[in-house]
């Protein structure tokens, strides 16, 4: 397990990532954020891609709340047929086509309806308040994707750290000049295969989806569980 800390030299201090352990590793944290600033690069949607993500993203999400939204229509339907139906009774009451006893019986009848229809209706309603305006939504968060590496450079400690552990969920390992995870973000796992194919695409190959199976993200790419030379897994926890 790799673990920060700072040097003082002749005038300044330079700041390692070493093991706790005693097998001497130790690399500068330049090299070691570098790499991992690289590591992002991958995440970051390709060209052509972001219009398609809100698209997609748009498009399920109505799709699960539709018959939410259609339920709520079909409430607000039969509440107007039943007032609709109170105002037919009062204009035939009116013109002697019906006895007044006749227009409270289905008046009576009209409001009882009404009443448990709209008890269901402000539940509805209640549930729709959670129902979102997703396409900005989804703009927003594509468009926050094509700036991972500004954000993640932007970004504090505590935001370095959240957005480390939303990405991998496991402890990433440094080796050989570059970072290498056993697992990752379903979510994310899905835009670097995304990114992976569009660029096979775009250089002409087939697709890497169509060619070979994965397990994981390991996609012809070194094995993510790579040894060091210095005996111990470089971890950045």
């Amino acid at each position: 397990m790799l673990t920060g800390s700072a040097s003082k030299g002749r005038t300044t201090y330079r700041v390692y990532y070493h093991c706790r352990s005693k097998c001497g590793a130790r690399f500068r944290t330049e090299e070691v954020n570098s790499a991992f600033l690289e590591e992002l690069m991958q995440f970051i949607p390709r060209n052509g891609y972001a219009e398609i993500f809100v698209q997609i993203v748009t498009d399920a999400y109505n799709n699960q709340t539709k018959e939410l939204r259609d339920d709520r229509k079909e409430l607000i339907t039969a509440i107007n047929q039943q007032t609709k139906r109170m105002e037919n009774a009062r204009e035939l009451m009116l013109n002697n086509d019906i006895t007044s006893a006749d227009y409270r019986i289905i008046k009576e009848q009209c409001n009882e309806k009404i009443t448990r229809l709209e008890v269901q209706l402000n539940h509805m309603t209640a549930q729709n308040a959670v129902i979102l305006d997703i396409k900005p939504i989804a703009q927003q968060a594509i468009e926050n994707l094509q700036e991972l590496d500004k954000l993640y450079e932007r970004a504090g400690v505590e935001g370095k750290r959240y957005l480390v552990g939303m990405l991998y969920p496991e402890k990433l390992t440094y080796s050989e000049g570059g970072c290498r995870t056993t697992k990752m973000n379903e979510a994310a796992e899905l835009i670097y295969l995304k990114n992976k194919e569009l660029q096979a695409k775009k250089m002409g190959r087939k697709s890497v989806l169509k060619t070979s199976s994965h397990n994981g993200w390991n996609m012809g790419l070194e094995p993510t569980t790579l040894g060091t030379t210095n005996r111990c897994s470089n971890q950045l926890s």
